[in-house]
């Protein structure tokens, strides 16, 4: 959390102060600006009791150097004290890639005379974005920074709708936007005279390593756990409350069993339902609170509750995301910051250590399929998504699907990940195209909002830099193990969880969305998406709307409920952004 943004180029007295309030619900009351030749970066801290801005956020400038930090560092103990002047320090002695020796979740500008470098953290636990608007390179942490400046282009491009439409997020660098995009993980960007078309460089390379095999399974048991155990320690907050979104699966509530066992006073626990009528994961849940000692609660969510929020909730994603699990986020985030600073979660172990999504994927690439001609793998992990990749034809128009080429915008993203040499194994390809992708331009984007948005810390520590790399160090058979998933998380928190959190297969939180358009949120979506609206905006297919709206597709599966979702949090989005409704 806290707030970064700023440009380069030259000095405009205005446009700070726009990005400053489009951006002000992230950070703190204080306002630290540097202005110069350059350009302007504006950072507000977090406000609060550990609000340590050696810790989360500060500026400090020194002469014609500046450096600009937003988040926080895992490994700061290991700098010396204080943190800014030293980070310009080592700046100064190894130029930009000094980052690599930097850990956490963090944004951050180092302003070098006329030039100036922007980087993102490792894992992508943070994001910022970025265009260029005339003479200058405008950047925030989210996107309605950069849109804040008078006239930059709202644009949509054509083939993000495919992507978005395919993925229920838009992968890589670009975004939504012609003009607009999104630092990759572990990359930094230099801004500077005579360079208009700059290009990410990536610093942060986890995948080259070759496996160590002589370690046991005990050693690389005891090996992860402490790992994680000293990154869930290195998060923990010096004062105040900590919370734990828990759902009952693996991933969450080892993070809660973690955090429990840390924490002296007790942590505070979160478990969201629909309902008595739709599926559930509260015994789970439960069990684990009862287990680790937690303070718990079970907060229910309903359609009535969040509808009129809903504008809101898509304003603060920005770049759309489609998926629904961005209500229980948001809801569980305004009712957990009344009572925490911080809230751990479980994101991470999926990408990071073989979730049960890649086990399609991975019986495909052993035995077989569908018939194997070009790309045959890009089209097996599109469709493994499950959304509108095989109906992409039928969901938009004959005209937008003209203005862009399928093959380069889906398969195309792709492609770079399943041809290169390293790493060798398949499993991991799959892994670092779910890091790379899914988790830097969703998760982590999706969580970073939602809590965000409440003024609260995101922690997600299953997605430190250290267990990335130890990921692709240990054999795949403690990831992924003859059908079973996360195999080094279960043993090594058998002795910590109840026996059948260890024991069940993951299925995901399930919101109820399929239902609620047939019944609460039916006239809503009708509304949303009327016919007239649908053909004034000319991209997406009237007849499949209306199809889906009825729950009449014949041909193969519907997935109503996901697919309006995804509709209609794109057009909400589009009438914010693009028609710039108020939210």
């Amino acid at each position: 959390m806290g707030s970064l943004y700023g440009y380069w180029g030259p000095p405009n007295e205005e446009l700070l102060g726009r990005m400053d309030a489009v951006l002000r619900h992230r950070g703190g009351s204080r306002l630290l600006t540097d202005e110069s030749p350059a350009g302007a970066v504006g950072v507000r801290p977090l406000d609060g009791p550990d609000a340590d801005p050696d810790t989360w956020a500060g500026l400090y400038s020194q002469g014609d150097q500046a450096v600009a930090l937003v988040g926080f560092l895992t490994n700061r103990l290991s700098f010396r004290r204080p943190l800014l002047p030293h980070l310009l320090d080592l700046y100064r002695e190894e130029g930009p890639f000094f980052v690599k020796a930097l850990r956490g979740a963090f944004i951050l500008v180092v302003r070098d005379g006329l030039t100036m470098h922007l980087f993102r953290d490792g894992a992508g636990s943070r994001t910022v974005y970025y265009g260029r608007m005339d003479e200058r390179f405008l950047f925030a942490v989210e996107p309605k920074g950069v849109l804040a400046a008078p006239g930059f282009p709202r644009r949509i491009r054509p083939g993000a709708v495919a992507q978005y439409l395919t993925f229920s997020f838009v992968p890589g660098a670009e975004t939504m936007l012609e003009g607009l995009f999104e630092l990759p993980p572990g990359h930094l960007i230099t801004f500077r005279d005579g360079i208009r078309h700059p290009r990410p460089e990536r610093y942060f390379v986890f995948e080259t390593a070759p496996k160590e095999q002589d370690a046991s399974e005990g050693e690389w048991v005891d090996r992860f756990r402490r790992v994680l155990e000293q990154a869930v320690a290195e998060r923990l907050p010096d004062n105040g409350t900590a919370g734990v979104f828990l759902s009952g699966g693996i991933d969450s509530s080892v993070i809660a069993a973690e955090v429990a066992r840390q924490r002296p006073d007790p942590v505070k626990t979160y478990a969201v339902y629909f309902g008595p009528e739709y599926a559930h994961e509260l015994d789970f849940a439960r069990a684990v609170a009862e287990r680790t000692g937690t303070e718990h609660q079970e907060i229910l969510i309903q359609p009535r509750d969040f509808l009129p929020r809903l504008r809101k909730i898509i304003w603060h994603l920005d770049d759309p995301i489609g998926d629904p699990i961005t209500v229980p986020n948001f809801e569980l985030s305004g009712r957990s910051a009344r009572e925490v600073i911080c809230a751990f979660n479980g994101e991470g172990g999926d990408p990071l250590f073989g979730g049960p999504k890649n086990i399609p994927m991975m019986l495909h690439h052993w035995y077989g399929g569908f018939e194997r001609g070009p790309q045959f793998r890009e089209r097996m992990y599109l469709a493994s998504y499950r959304r509108c990749y095989d109906d992409l034809e039928q969901m938009l128009t004959p005209e937008w699907r003209q203005r862009y080429d399928q093959h380069e915008v889906l398969e195309g993203v792709l492609t770079p990940f399943f041809q290169s040499s390293v790493p060798p194994d398949f499993l991991d390809k799959l892994q670092v195209i779910n890091i790379l992708l899914k988790g830097a331009h969703l998760i982590l984007p999706k969580v970073d909002r939602m809590y965000g948005a409440w003024g609260l810390r995101s922690m997600a520590p299953l997605f430190d830099e250290r267990l990335v790399e130890m990921s692709f160090l240990m054999p795949n058979r403690l990831k992924l193990d003859r059908g079973v998933e996360k195999v080094i998380l279960k043993k090594a928190y058998q002795d910590d969880l109840p026996p059948e959190v260890i024991a069940r297969p993951k299925s995901g939180m399930r919101v109820p969305v399929h239902f609620w358009f047939q019944k609460e949120m039916r006239r809503y979506a009708r509304k949303i998406l009327a016919p007239k609206r649908i053909r004034e905006i000319g991209i997406f297919n009237e007849k499949r709307v209306k199809q889906l709206l009825d729950y009449n597709i014949e041909e193969g599966p519907g997935r109503y409920g996901l697919r309006l979702w995804m509709l209609i949090t794109f057009e909400i989005w589009r009438r914010i952004v693009i028609e710039q409704e108020s939210p």
